[in-house]
């Protein structure tokens, strides 16, 4: 075990240095290089899950694509499972398995999402020193939330009215700068279009207010399906997208599953007043496509079209489903 003075002084340092941080980018970031320099542990992997329930997913949120150069799968596995495994109240989780000792770090809560940085050292940290780290990266992590609350406030220029979701505007700027962390991070990203299967019956027979009514209770499902680092956008009169950023195929098809299940399961509900004479309940259901960058396209145009037209590839096979550019892509390879 290393001096534990030296290891508080190094993360007094480090918390110094990041007072005015702000997002989650930049504090990985400092995060990643804090714990190589100073600790001389690989690179950190940092996974993310809904703060409530073990039975949530558990994702990748940084420094995918590293795990397979400085870690063995049987430790990756490990650090995934500790994170599945955890409840929230323990601070931090060691295992000593392996050659070096793999540390899983509860940092707290963003919005609804619980945040663990995991990495292997060959040696190992006093326990006071983790619980130090643990109050710093939960404080922050608040902090950076409320900065985010505040710039929301500043975005409804960017707000669609009737779905309270981003509007299309604010889509075109997110993939334009999606493209670009791509090209400096070569971070992928997935786009999923959804679209609501006859929604100009239900406009045309029940009236705009009851569609209005409608987009708002889907567009909540949506949000409420998805993770918060996870963007969803009205793109259009029925039809939405989600920008997964730092995602495969594999990963949104999982939200585009459950968008599409949580949809279908639901009865939503019209009450008097609002374009009809009394409460209706209607089923719906979602034909859902996914494109991902740079998979799929090398540019703005090209992913927006792809996505676009797996929705419509959806539709014409029956709708309430889900096709992706990744399956068109196989399909077409079969037949060379």
């Amino acid at each position: 075990m290393q001096n534990i003075t030296e290891d508080y002084q190094k993360i007094l340092e480090f918390i110094c240095k990041l007072e005015d941080v702000d997002d989650l980018k930049h504090l990985f970031e400092y995060l990643d290089n804090f714990w190589q320099t100073q600790f001389a542990t690989a690179p950190v992997l940092i996974f993310s899950k809904a703060k409530n329930g073990k039975e949530a997913y558990t994702r990748d949120f940084w420094n995918r694509g590293k795990d397979e150069i400085y870690y063995n799968g049987n430790e990756v596995e490990e650090m995934k499972q500790a994170v599945t495994n955890a409840d929230g109240k323990e601070l931090f989780y060691k295992s000593d398995k392996f050659e070096n000792t793999i540390y899983t770090l509860n940092c707290g809560v963003y919005k609804t999402q619980r945040f663990y940085i995991c990495f292997k050292i060959n040696y190992e940290i006093a326990d006071n020193v983790l619980e130090y780290f643990h109050q710093f990266m939960a404080t922050t992590l608040k902090k950076i939330g409320r900065y985010k609350e505040a710039d929301n406030l500043k975005s409804l220029v960017h707000i669609d009215d009737v779905t309270g979701l981003y509007n299309q505007r604010k889509f075109l700027l997110d993939i334009e700068y999606s493209i670009a962390e791509y090209e400096k991070l070569k971070k992928p990203f997935s786009l999923i279009f959804v679209d609501i299967d006859h929604f100009k019956q239900v406009n045309d027979g029940h009236g705009h207010l009851v569609g209005s009514s409608l987009l708002k209770d889907v567009s909540k499902i949506i949000r409420d399906t998805v993770r918060d680092e996870d963007l969803c956008y009205r793109y259009g009169g029925d039809e939405f997208v989600i920008l997964i950023p730092f995602s495969n195929y594999e990963e949104a098809n999982i939200v585009a599953t459950r968008v599409l299940k949580n949809i279908k399961d639901e009865t939503f509900t019209v009450e008097e007043g609002e374009g009809i004479g009394d409460a209706s309940e209607f089923k719906l259901s979602v034909s859902i496509g996914i494109a991902n960058f740079p998979k799929d396209a090398k540019n703005q145009v090209d992913i927006i079209n792809m996505a676009d037209k797996m929705m419509y590839k959806a539709k014409q096979s029956g709708r309430g489903k889900i096709c992706s550019a990744a399956e068109l892509i196989g399909t077409d390879e079969e037949g060379e």
